[in-house]
């Protein structure tokens, strides 16, 4: 005899672990479909602005390009059925992160210095590991610009109460027009790099409504600003 098992409507409020991990796995797969998606995104782009004919190709490149662009907005719709359902681990550990994404950098870059200042105490507004990605991507993309690079991070919290790192390297910069293109899909001008690290950074930060900044000017090196968290002020009665 099979069995099919059924979960009662109230199922979800009696074992909250189960909703948590539900949540946490297609989190992560909305995540990984959303990098997977930038790619495909950027290869079609190119083949529609290479060709604007009505090759099979061009019209195949056109309709991938409609569908990704729905699927975004459905992605960018599930919020509530993601993130309100999980718990960031250890949510305050800004210093911890940012630790473990130094020691990772520089284990894969030994050209690479990283100088970290003290930081603001706050409550992350995405996952350790998302925002873990998003620093492994940025420390990586200074690494890779220069033969010595320094990174500084520093913290702030911004009149919005909420908590902003501040990653300045020592690399190249970037002229105007690189600077434009810098979050588009394969845009790089070093060989053998897909040109993809930014674009994960600006995916992520905006699959959590997270606002960042990235400026850059030749011969003064690169800085990048994002919102990470929200401050968490202490109550001078309960310190």
């Amino acid at each position: 005899m099979t069995a099919t098992l059924m979960l009662k409507s109230t199922d979800t409020k009696d074992c909250p672990s189960k909703r948590h991990l539900a949540s946490k796995l297609l989190r992560g797969y909305l995540h990984k479909t959303s990098n997977s998606l930038c790619g495909i995104k950027g290869y079609a782009s190119l083949i529609v602005a290479t060709d604007d004919s009505n090759e099979r190709s061009s019209r195949w490149a056109r309709k991938i390009l409609a569908e990704i662009e729905r699927m975004e907005e459905i992605f960018r719709s599930v919020g509530d059925l993601t993130q309100g359902a999980i718990p960031f681990r250890s949510g305050c550990d800004i210093p911890g992160v940012l630790s473990r994404s130094i020691v990772e950098a520089t284990t894969k870059n030994s050209n690479l210095e990283v100088i970290p200042s003290s930081l603001p105490v706050g409550q992350l507004l995405l996952p350790e590991a998302d925002l873990q990605l998003v620093l492994n991507e940025i420390l990586n993309n200074s690494a890779e610009a220069d033969l010595k690079a320094v990174v500084t991070v520093t913290g702030q919290v911004e009149i919005t109460g909420r908590v902003a790192l501040c990653l300045a390297d020592n690399g190249p910069g970037m002229p105007a027009q690189l600077l434009k293109q810098a979050t588009d899909p394969f845009v790089t001008t070093r060989d053998g790099h897909h040109g993809v690290g930014l674009t994960r950074v600006e995916t992520i930060l905006d699959m959590h409504g997270l606002a960042w900044s990235l400026i850059s000017q030749p011969g003064m090196g690169t800085t990048v600003t994002l919102e990470v968290a929200e401050a968490l002020i202490l109550n001078p009665e309960i310190v």
